[in-house]
């Protein structure tokens, strides 16, 4: 049976794309392994270096995703250094403060320089799903860098003043233009006033 071209031309896109994550998937394990043995060896230092570029190349083979998001009582002032909020109940002039920590997100390298180039959307809606506002772009992320962090944080922030009494959730969207991947996140919270 003849196929079409594009129906060929996807084939091999999709075998190019199984084989390009297949060898980056070797290349992490090789590095893994060599970690292993230089440890091994008595060479913690150099078995270090080899564990993290395996850890790079696994990271960077991951969706954009979170490790930790949720409501917080003040601003984190470092990365893991957060205090969860007892409570998602608000009474409607309160700001909600949220806390997270994205996971595969990439570096664009400039020079000797890596770039985190992040950004974040937000969407409100009930509980029962009616859309009730959106902002694109509610925050940018540009971080430079000698080495490719990954230990990375945010603190956001949103103010409802005015919100009628009800359960609420906000989604945040974040856009890596590194890599162009997506990934969000909901965190349901209720507004209820004195």
């Amino acid at each position: 049976m003849q196929h079409p071209p594009l129906f060929r031309a996807a084939a091999i896109a999709l075998a190019l794309a199984a084989g390009t994550a297949s060898a980056q998937a070797d290349d992490a394990q090789q590095l893994a392994a060599k970690g292993a043995e230089l440890l091994k060896a008595g060479q913690p230092e150099a078995a270090f270096k080899a564990l993290n570029d395996a850890a790079t190349e696994a990271w960077l083979q991951s969706p954009l995703s979170f490790r930790h998001t949720l409501l917080v009582s003040a601003p984190a002032q470092s990365y893991g250094a957060y205090s969860p909020r007892e409570s998602n109940v608000f009474d409607g002039d309160t700001p909600l403060r949220f806390y997270a920590e994205p996971t595969g997100f990439g570096w664009v390298s400039d020079g000797e320089l890596y770039r985190i180039d992040l950004s974040i959307d937000f969407s409100l809606r009930s509980a029962d799903g009616k859309p009730l506002g959106e902002q694109k772009d509610f925050q940018n992320f540009k971080i430079e860098s000698r080495e490719r962090v990954r230990e990375m944080f945010f603190n956001l922030s949103l103010t409802l003043n005015g919100a009628p009494d009800g359960q609420y959730i906000v989604t945040f969207t974040m856009h890596d233009h590194a890599t162009g991947k997506d990934g969000a996140f909901d965190v349901p919270f209720e507004i209820k006033h004195g």
